[in-house]
């Protein structure tokens, strides 16, 4: 999720479970919940660097105790040479608990995450939730900013509460949001269910996967592979959800030559098909050769066209690469 919304939730959870922390433990805990977005930067390198380390190591269980314990013992040292000394446990157990937080809310989204890094390079993606969640950043931001509005009522009429700061309303938060994720979750099956039991073009599903609206808990976007074609289809949830598959988008696969399979052969493709959920492979005939592009139906299905990454390889007449990058998604390619 943002940066935002993993922002919010540590301070939720120092709220919630950590409301008597000194502002030095709150810092590592908002830096330490932040801290795995920093692979985000690998994009300004370029969409190689960005394939590699976007949601990668730093989003693991491993390291999210390695940073969240680093950070603290950073903040520790700088509040010491303010004259704060730190003891206790809670200095380093809550940042690790604010950075585990975050890869576990990762986990709920489509990109997927390495989450068990470095034992297992597999990602993890429940396919629960969008990568920007509403409905998330605001259950958090209600959280916090209700009970301090209360606050200023109750102190001008006088009556002062003895319970720590904003700490119900932090908890009623994660309550909120751990319903939410269980609601979106039944619904998320739901939909990964009715796909797989519906034929397409007259071809059964060989595997398929929905993933999550931006704003709608009731409307899921699936990817569905049969034999001969991927399908592009809106999948509607709940109560009143009325699933036609007559509505799906057919794009058929390319069929297999010495030319496609060369291509894939190239660091590039490996490096992208070891990410992608949906390759679709797109080969034309050019003035000199052939190109082959290869793009993750996963965005396409989602809307997705900022930060999205795809394959790009040449070919000569003899079938012979002659380029094979992996470059931004409709931006020009570098020749």
């Amino acid at each position: 999720m943002d940066p935002l919304t993993h922002g919010l939730a540590s301070f939720a959870l120092k709220r919630a479970f950590f409301p008597k922390i000194p502002r030095p433990v709150l810092t590592s805990m908002l830096l330490a919940g932040i801290a795995a977005d920093l692979d985000w930067l690998s994009s300004f390198i370029g969409p190689a660097a960005y394939l590699k380390w976007n949601n990668g190591p730093l989003h693991s269980i491993v390291a999210a105790v390695i940073v969240g314990f680093f950070i603290s013992v950073v903040i520790r040292a700088y509040a010491k040479s303010r004259g704060m000394i730190l003891n206790g446990i809670v200095w380093w157990f809550a940042p690790i608990c604010a950075a585990l937080l975050h890869v576990g809310m990762d986990s709920l989204l489509s990109s997927g995450i390495q989450l068990f890094w470095p034992i297992s390079p597999k990602l993890i993606a429940l396919d629960w939730a969008p990568t920007f969640d509403f409905w998330v950043l605001g259950l958090f931001a209600a959280g916090l900013l209700l009970p301090e509005l209360f606050r200023l009522v109750t102190d001008e009429i006088g009556a002062k509460s003895k319970k720590p700061r904003g700490q119900a309303g932090a908890i009623v938060a994660f309550t909120l949001v751990a319903a939410y994720a269980v609601a979106r979750g039944m619904l998320h099956a739901d939909a990964a269910l009715v796909i797989m039991q519906r034929s397409y073009a007259g071809e059964s599903p060989r595997r398929g996967a929905a993933f999550p609206d931006s704003t709608s808990l009731f409307t899921w976007h699936a990817v569905i592979e049969t034999e001969s074609a991927l399908h592009l289809v809106n999948v509607p949830t709940g109560p009143l959800g009325s699933f036609d598959p007559e509505n799906a988008t057919h794009i058929h696969k390319p069929d297999p030559s010495p030319l496609l399979e060369t291509a894939q052969k190239t660091e590039a493709a490996r490096q992208f098909l070891a990410n992608a959920r949906f390759p679709k492979a797109t080969v034309q005939k050019e003035t000199e050769g052939f190109s082959v592009e290869i793009r993750d139906l996963r965005f396409d299905a989602t809307g997705q066209n900022s930060h999205v990454v795809e394959a790009e390889i040449n070919l000569d007449q003899n079938s012979r690469v002659t380029f094979a990058q992996l470059n931004w998604q409709n931006q020009p390619r570098p020749h």
